[in-house]
């Protein structure tokens, strides 16, 4: 009986043994793929935080090249309005100095000297000619009166342009012109008109001396692109 009961005992000691191995080695392998050793934790841990880092890192990398960017984009867009105000400029400095080809209204003056076959005076000879200081004069009146941009037989008239007289030849920028003289102007027709037949001014003496003249309104006018070169050798900036 006592056998029996050992016997018993043993067996269910046996079970009860066997239960609580299958228990740890099951505990066991879940150990072995939730939980790290301590070497283990400190290495993951610190390799997070190297990802971490490098993830911010690269962040601020970003924010830097991105406000690169930004500057690079803004700084051509302002390169170009630059650009375009210095083209803009260059264009109306070029209209000014006489680069520029250009068109408007204005009047047309065609000079052509008087008939000379029956003088004998030579002052009076001299009167029914066309010369230089008639034209210096004729173009200052043009100024006087606003014309904005002139031209003799093609010609441009600029701040450096100079008229001289070449015997029967007007020489003006440095080429040969003879009579007929044609003359444009662009500026307001009525006033330019007006003031250049007025009794002062020397159009109308060019007239009282026999000089054949002829003045046409237009509202399409044009006046060539002076194409001689302006040189400066004197004049300096004034730096401030």
């Amino acid at each position: 009986m006592r056998n029996n009961e050992a016997n018993v005992f043993v067996f269910v000691a046996s079970i009860i043994i066997g239960i609580l191995i299958a228990m740890n080695i099951s505990f066991t392998r879940e150990n072995k793929t939730t939980f790290l050793s301590s070497k283990q934790y400190q290495d993951a841990y610190a390799y997070r935080n190297e990802l971490l880092n490098n993830l911010s890192n690269l962040n601020d990398q970003y924010i830097m090249y991105s406000n690169k960017l930004q500057k690079y984009e803004n700084n051509a867009k302002d390169k170009n309005k630059i650009i375009g105000q210095i083209n803009e400029e260059i264009s109306a400095n070029k209209k000014i100095i006489g680069f520029t080809e250009l068109e408007g209204p204005g009047i047309k003056i065609s000079m052509e000297d008087a008939s000379t076959e029956f003088v004998e005076d030579p002052d009076e000879y001299k009167l029914k000619l066309i010369h230089n200081e008639d034209m210096i004069q004729v173009v200052n009146d043009l100024m006087n009166a606003g014309a904005e941009a002139i031209s003799i037989n093609g010609l441009r008239i600029v701040s450096s342009t100079g008229i001289y007289c070449n015997g029967a030849f007007l020489r003006i920028n440095g080429i040969q012109v003879c009579a007929p003289f044609y003359i444009n102007a662009i500026g307001n027709k009525d006033v330019l008109k007006s003031y250049m037949l007025a009794d002062e001014n020397h159009l109308r003496s060019l007239i009282l001396r026999g000089i054949q003249v002829d003045i046409e309104e237009t509202d399409a006018i044009k006046v060539p692109a002076y194409n001689g070169e302006i040189k400066n050798k004197f004049i300096k900036s004034i730096n401030k």
